[in-house]
């Protein structure tokens, strides 16, 4: 069995952003980290080893931003919204009331806690998320199916 991945939605930005704009959001940071790393620093320190001349390119490094998102210690967003999921008892909306509570506690530059809402600083622009239903969405099951072969995948 073979799965192809043939495109992923472009940054988004609307009126309302909800946890599916969170996800595609986080997947085009990690894609813009992927291209600083790659193209970007590796090419100049290239550049630097082999003593060729060439104006700097300056970039916003946004590892802070994926980390922000996907962080073990402390823990980023996605832990966060995990862990609050994981809670017995959890009513969706005070499950997302407590999602917001424990994000205020992040202490980050790129990250506005405004209940019912949050801002997070994108590489691309600022985003608000309404937290509506993050819970509820963040806790959608798989089929047995498509775990058990993303289990027995050799990629």
């Amino acid at each position: 069995l073979t799965i192809g991945i043939l495109d992923i939605y472009g940054f988004e930005i609307f009126d309302r952003n909800s946890f599916e704009q969170f996800c595609i959001n986080f997947v085009n940071e990690k894609l813009q980290q992927i291209f600083i790393e790659l193209t970007l620093k590796k090419e100049q320190e290239e550049y630097k080893r082999e003593n060729i001349q060439w104006i700097p390119v300056t970039f916003f490094n946004n590892i802070v931003v994926c980390d922000l998102f996907e962080a073990k210690q402390p823990p980023g967003m996605f832990l966060i919204l995990d862990d609050v999921c994981l809670a017995i008892n959890a009513v969706a909306e005070k499950a997302d009331k407590s999602y917001l509570n424990k994000l205020s506690s992040l202490t980050n530059q790129y990250l506005l806690v405004s209940p019912p809402t949050f801002t997070v600083r994108h590489y691309a622009g600022d985003v608000t998320y309404h937290s509506d239903q993050f819970c509820e969405k963040n806790r959608d099951i798989l089929n047995v199916d498509l775990i058990e072969m993303m289990q027995s995948s050799t990629m």
